[in-house]
């Protein structure tokens, strides 16, 4: 027999006879969980229920920190909740709602998935809605490629059993409160591991206050703050994207070897010139630790560091982090940035945020630029501004489109190529993946790859992290490339030796100190098509980390 969710006070011996009947057929039916107490927070534990005896022996603290009726299936779970999908979890023994006002989408193979006990739910972090949602498309659509793969090619994921568990990603945004956000999925619904955030201020904040604390491990493809590679986590923060202090060398470099010469040559400066550079940064973990790498390292005016040169010659800038500041506290910072940065007028000037540096800083900048001036800055973006809002604010300017260089984590090869194949083929064209989408799809198959280290064990965070730790180079480890072809082959090698993973976003071979891989930084510039700007391409740069040097031919079109 199933019954709708419903809530039952224990106020009186009338109230409690109704609760003891509705707990016993409940007990003769398939395992629904019956809220017995719906006062606000009156249970942290399981045992905080039984000891209250009476009414409460044999419930458990459910997800809402109230007293329910243990649950034993999925099925019952979401026949309870009046169909909406929910999981009955195994660690606490209480009936989870997966959707929630942050988690809204479900990638599953269809709808009778979550009746399936043995189903694995994984939980999705990124800034979904707001301004930075174009850009976090391609790399959902990327985790729900490697989710598809993992089912075509396996059917699921192993168990040790020789029976398959299927894979269902929980996704959720960001956007709005992260730490709720990351709390419904490991407080509530239980999840061993996240993928994302995709921010570094955002995955600190979100490691720190909740899934470190609760065993739950994250991995994320694109937060590249030096802070995080020493943040006492546990081994459970993990990511595919590199320590900016890789991108930070390549952009140095860019400015020495190829911005302030040009600068020079178009403006017939003499040796003893000077040239101005500015250095704006978003105010979160990412734009102040790329911010400060750029500083110490940056050389220029004759070799001279930052901090050598004369203020009217280098200025840094500041604005608010989005998340922790209200609309107009913004608008007043980005206002500041913008006549600051225009009152200097840089010669060059390196720009680190997320699409709100493009729309409210670099274009705007552009806009307030005098018509009167015998120049405008090149551009040096960070990977941040990789998005397509900056094609879009490039549009038909011609000239603006050439003063653009952008670096980014992640070299194309073999394995990008299918990558970003297979995304087409799914996807279509209205997305394109950039490296970081590729190491959305890394994530989720490496996160999958250590499941199945695991075997039949109770997933968390730990189980996770040590299979993670088998993903690397060793001896008699598997060489696995990213793809749906050896799936299987990776499957089978991580119940043994473990594997030596090749992603779609390049080589991983991770510090399991510090759950980080080095990678090789792009140069990119932006291509036009009609007269009209209309894609990041290669400009046939790269900086290799192994060599810590600019390498191969420039040539932007």
């Amino acid at each position: 027999m199933k019954y709708p969710e419903r809530a039952m006070w224990v106020r009186g011996s009338s109230r409690l006879l109704g609760l003891l009947l509705f707990a016993a057929s409940c007990a003769a039916g398939e395992g629904c969980t019956l809220l017995v107490d719906s006062s606000a927070e009156q249970c942290s534990t399981n045992g905080d229920c039984t000891s209250k005896g009476g009414a409460f022996a044999g419930s458990v603290c459910g997800p809402e920190h109230t007293c329910v009726i243990r649950c034993t299936t999925n099925k019952a779970c979401m026949a309870q909740r009046g169909g909406q999908p929910a999981i009955c979890v195994g660690a606490t023994g209480a009936c989870a709602p997966l959707l929630s006002p942050d988690c809204k989408t479900i990638f599953q193979e269809d709808s009778t998935v979550l009746e399936n006990d043995r189903a694995v739910v994984l939980g999705v972090l990124l800034p979904q809605t707001g301004e930075n949602a174009a850009s976090m498309k391609p790399r959902v659509n990327a985790i729900e490629l490697a989710r598809r793969h993992i089912h075509t090619a396996a059917g699921g994921l192993p168990s040790g059993d020789g029976a398959s568990r299927p894979l269902v990603i929980l996704s959720c945004t960001d956007a709005d409160d992260p730490v709720r956000a990351a709390r419904h999925l490991a407080e509530v619904v239980h999840v061993p591991a996240i993928i994302g955030p995709a921010f570094s201020g955002v995955t600190t904040t979100v490691a720190r206050d909740v899934t470190i604390p609760r065993g739950v491990l994250v991995i994320s493809p694109s937060a590249t703050s030096p802070t995080i590679t020493h943040l006492d986590d546990k081994g459970l923060v993990w990511r595919t994207a590199p320590s900016d202090v890789i991108q930070a060398a390549a952009m140095v470099q860019l400015v020495a070897t190829r911005l302030e010469p040009e600068v020079r040559t178009a403006l017939a400066l003499k040796e003893t010139d000077k040239i101005k550079l500015a250095l704006v940064h978003k105010g979160d973990a990412y734009g102040v630790g790329l911010a400060a790498a750029l500083f110490r390292d940056l050389r220029f005016n004759g070799g001279a560091t930052a901090a050598a040169n004369d203020p009217a010659y280098y200025k840094e800038l500041g604005y608010v982090d989005p998340l922790k500041t209200t609309p107009a506290e913004q608008a007043a910072s980005y206002k500041k940035t913008v006549d600051d940065l225009v009152a200097f007028a840089p010669h060059v000037l390196i720009t680190i945020g997320t699409a709100e540096a493009v729309n409210e800083v670099f274009a705007k900048a552009e806009a307030s630029w005098p018509a009167a001036a015998s120049y405008r800055p090149r551009h040096l973006v960070a990977d941040g501004l990789q998005v397509p809002e900056l094609i879009e604010k490039i549009g038909t300017n011609d000239g603006l489109r050439k003063r653009v260089l952008g670096t980014i984590a992640g070299v194309p090869g073999a394995n990008y190529d299918s990558f970003a194949n297979d995304y087409k083929v799914v996807f279509g064209t209205d997305t394109q993946p950039d490296s970081y989408a590729a190491g959305a799809y890394d994530a989720t198959l490496l996160v999958a790859y250590a499941i199945a280290a695991a075997g039949n064990q109770p997933l968390t965070g730990a189980l996770v992290d040590a299979g993670l730790k088998k993903s690397v180079p060793g001896p008699r480890a598997v060489p696995i490339n990213a793809g749906h072809n050896d799936i299987n082959a990776g499957f089978s090698a991580m119940g043994k030796d473990g594997i030596d993973y090749n992603g779609a976003s390049g080589p991983l071979d991770f510090d399991v100190t510090t759950g980080e891989a080095p990678a090789d930084i792009q140069i990119w510039c932006v291509r036009s098509s009609g007269g009209k700007a209309t894609a990041f391409v290669s400009s046939g740069l790269i900086f290799a980390a192994k060599s810590k040097a600019l390498e191969g031919t420039f040539s932007c079109p």
